[in-house]
């Protein structure tokens, strides 16, 4: 308990001050409480992950288009301020490395682990591939390198198996890699002393601090499902076609009223996606219910959302509605991802 309470202060002091990327060792050396908030946040980072790639497997038959996955995430040291640190820290060799492999992944099945330092993807070393790609105009500057490996990684995982040259300990190999296909998805810890998530398409981000809030994985899976289940229902692209407002005045007026129906809409997917992956859906009324009876209407107190006790009905409603379902090979088909509601 002292341990994690100590990993939090590091992270809530860092994000204070400005974003961990930017923060500096002061004095000679690597520093202990940076070194810590580091540990820490790939933590995090590896939660995040596997929950991300558990949910995006278990609904793949539901989902359409699909992607290729491996279970991998990546991180780039030009990410931090203090690049010998990070490496340190993170347990790189190489500027890009891994910091999470989901379990059950083909990258685990390949024998990936974090601290393993990227050096080429099919052949195509790590610094051959062009950063300025169009795609990653809109990253900030120290984030458009990984951002563009990471789709050539993609790119290369949906035409099949990939070779990928590692290094450990100074010793390189190369290792094939398989895809599978998913639901598209993509996740990330942000930190922050916000309790907060988002999904603007493609990324679901959860803040650090809410990360740290969540009692279980069960929990943080029920929050992932909600943001997962935005992007899935494609509910950025119909907010933009009906020309809503997300600032100020997307809390009024009809704004609110399709932000809301949208927030409805991943409330009652939630719950379906978290049950294919094996999560208990039970968390979600557990998660709000704790998280309502102490903050009120939940992460976000605008009009745009319900209350947490009308929330908690829409997560039995569902619930309920599986119940009565025979699942097929152990999965209940979503009504909102198959028409069928």
């Amino acid at each position: 308990m002292h341990i994690m309470i100590r990993i939090w202060l590091s992270l809530l002091v860092l994000s204070a001050a400005a974003p961990l990327s930017a923060q500096k060792v002061s004095g000679d050396g690597i520093d202990a409480d940076t070194i810590l908030a580091l540990k820490g946040l790939q933590l995090l980072d590896q939660r995040m992950n596997a929950i991300g790639y558990r949910l995006t497997t278990a609904n793949a038959a539901f989902c359409d288009p699909k992607a290729a996955s491996s279970g991998l995430l990546l991180n780039d040291v030009a990410q931090y301020a203090d690049q010998e640190t990070a490496r340190f820290a993170l347990g790189f060799d190489a500027p890009i490395g891994i910091t999470a492999v989901a379990p059950d992944s083909p990258a685990e099945a390949a024998k990936l682990s974090p601290g393993n330092s990227l050096l080429a993807i099919n052949n195509i070393a790590i610094e051959d591939i062009a950063t300025d790609e169009p795609e990653s105009e809109d990253q900030p500057p120290a984030y458009r390198r990984i951002d563009t490996i990471n789709r050539t990684l993609q790119q290369q995982l949906a035409a099949g198996t990939v070779q990928l040259t590692i290094a450990e300990g100074g010793i390189s190999k190369t290792v094939p890699v398989e895809a599978v296909q998913t639901c598209p998805g993509q996740f990330q810890v942000r930190v922050s002393a916000d309790r907060s998530a988002t999904a603007d398409g493609k990324l679901v981000s959860v803040s650090s601090r809410l990360a740290e809030y969540f009692l279980s994985d069960d929990e943080f899976a029920a929050v992932v499902a909600h943001e997962l289940a935005h992007n899935l229902l494609k509910h950025r692209d119909r907010l933009d076609a009906q020309n809503v407002n997300r600032g100020f005045f997307g809390q009024l007026g009809k704004s609110a009223g399709r932000i809301r129906e949208t927030e409805i809409e991943a409330d009652r997917l939630s719950v379906w996606l978290m049950a294919n992956a094996g999560y208990d859906p039970q968390a979600a009324i557990r998660f709000w219910t704790r998280y309502g009876k102490e903050h009120g209407k939940g992460i976000f107190s605008a009009s745009t959302h319900y209350r947490w006790k009308k929330r908690v009905q829409l997560f039995e409603e569902e619930i309920a509605k599986m119940a009565a379902m025979k699942p097929v090979e152990g999965k209940y088909a979503p009504p909102l991802l198959t028409g069928t509601d």
